[in-house]
């Protein structure tokens, strides 16, 4: 396993550079559990084009919550599409719902969610999940090799 990885496709635990891959992702096309950067994705990411559970930044869209101006299913401070509604911290943590009228906005509600769900699975998490596990990858380091 390697602990920190610099460079042009770099996988370890801290990852810092293009499409880097790791535990800690900074660059662009970071994947990571914690990724940073244009085009990351991961479980929290953050920047521009971000994808996860938990986003931040300019068109984020995060399955369980985003900021900055995106789509989630709780909204954060921006201009965020909360699909049921919009989560504050402020002197306590406030949950403000959605304002859904008639079944088919909760069943296009539900869609789009779902949609969500599958595109960031898809996305992001299936392939953090193959780099975090293979052989060579995060965690397993390569086969040594006799000389």
């Amino acid at each position: 396993m390697r602990v920190i990885a610099f460079g042009a496709e770099p996988t370890g635990f801290i990852a810092i550079g293009q499409v880097a891959t790791g535990v800690i992702a900074i660059g662009q096309m970071a994947t990571g559990v914690i990724a940073i950067g244009q085009l990351s994705r991961g479980v929290v990411a953050f920047g521009q084009l971000s994808l996860g559970i938990v986003t931040g930044g300019q068109l984020s869209a995060g399955v369980a919550w985003s900021a900055g101006i995106g789509v989630g299913a709780t909204a954060g401070p921006g201009l965020v599409l909360g699909l049921w509604g919009r989560l504050r911290v402020r002197p306590r943590i406030q949950f403000e719902r959605a304002h859904v009228r008639g079944s088919a906005g909760v069943v296009a509600r539900a869609l789009v969610g779902l949609a969500l769900v599958a595109l960031v699975w898809f996305v992001a998490l299936g392939p953090l999940l193959h780099e975090l596990t293979r052989v060579g990858g995060v965690f397993r380091a390569p086969p040594h090799v006799l000389r």
